[in-house]
């Protein structure tokens, strides 16, 4: 956040000296991205002060409902970009005092690169939603400042060759592009993380191993309720035991039990909480 916000004013600069519509693409998706990662921070912030008791399960639910936020901000500069490329298509104009932008492209390049293999390394060890997010915002912007600091590259390299005019609108159509696929990437996931969706095929494989491998552990089979919670999975076994049997040996089963369902999750790199309802008998 500090870095985006750090380049933002020479965006602003580089967008006030040039006539490019790339590079004002570029920093009406630098805007997004200040406000994507200032969001991202506050949740993040909120999740580590969150008390454990009062939020059983994390603040997942707001990690999506930011993720959705950040599309629908993006949506709307998508939407101020695309005009003013459609302009440009049909008015092309040549791009000149582009040498601002040039520097400012080149440092957005290398600072999304390297924030977006760090953000997706976190993703992938705390498999939280809004740092995948993170890392999706960085990538996504790297991507569209390579295009458009090559773009500008050879345009301002051959101003005599009017046919090369249509480089620049299309370079921040290729941006607004990509935006659109981060839209598309965080509304469905955000959505379906809000709608409690079920675990996966493979999830769900990997309890009807650990409870074909525990048959002698249970006398019945009841629901097998799945969801996820932002990053957290939760599995809810509804099992029905032995009347014969003590409090202690149930215990022990659904003890078992609940041990080997998070292991095979743990194989797989997940985490995983394991609930066991009790069938009336």
């Amino acid at each position: 956040m500090i870095f985006t916000a750090g380049i933002f004013p020479f965006y602003i600069l580089a967008a006030l000296l040039s006539d490019s519509a790339a590079i004002l693409t570029d920093l009406l998706a630098t805007a997004f991205d200040l406000t994507a990662l200032a969001s991202c921070w506050l949740v993040l912030r909120l999740a580590q002060n969150a008390q454990a008791a009062k939020y059983a399960y994390g603040l997942g639910k707001l990690e999506n409902l930011a993720e959705m936020l950040i599309a629908v901000l993006q949506s709307i500069l998508a939407i101020i970009a695309g005009s003013q490329a459609i302009t440009r298509i049909l008015a092309p104009e040549p791009v000149s005092g582009a040498a601002v932008g040039i520097a400012v492209t080149v440092g957005a390049v290398v600072g999304n690169a390297y924030f977006s293999r760090k953000a997706k390394r976190l993703a992938l060890e705390t498999r939280s939603p809004v740092l995948v997010a993170q890392a999706r915002v960085h990538l996504i912007s790297g991507v569209g400042s390579a295009a458009v600091l090559a773009v500008i590259c050879i345009v301002s390299a051959f101003p005599s060759v009017t046919w090369l005019y249509y480089l620049d609108p299309i370079a921040s159509f290729f941006v607004i592009a990509f935006m659109m696929f981060n839209i598309y990437a965080m509304l469905s996931n955000s959505v379906s993380s809000l709608l409690d969706q079920a675990i996966d095929e493979a999830g769900q494989m990997r309890i009807l191993k650990v409870l074909t491998s525990h048959f002698h552990d249970f006398d019945e089979l009841g629901d097998i309720r799945t969801r996820q919670l932002g990053g957290k999975m939760v599995v809810e076994l509804h099992l029905g035991f032995d009347r014969d049997w003590s409090v202690e040996q149930a215990r022990q089963a659904v003890a078992r039990i609940v041990k080997a369902v998070k292991a095979a999750f743990a194989e797989a790199g997940d985490e995983v909480d394991v609930a066991v309802v009790l069938l009336p008998t």
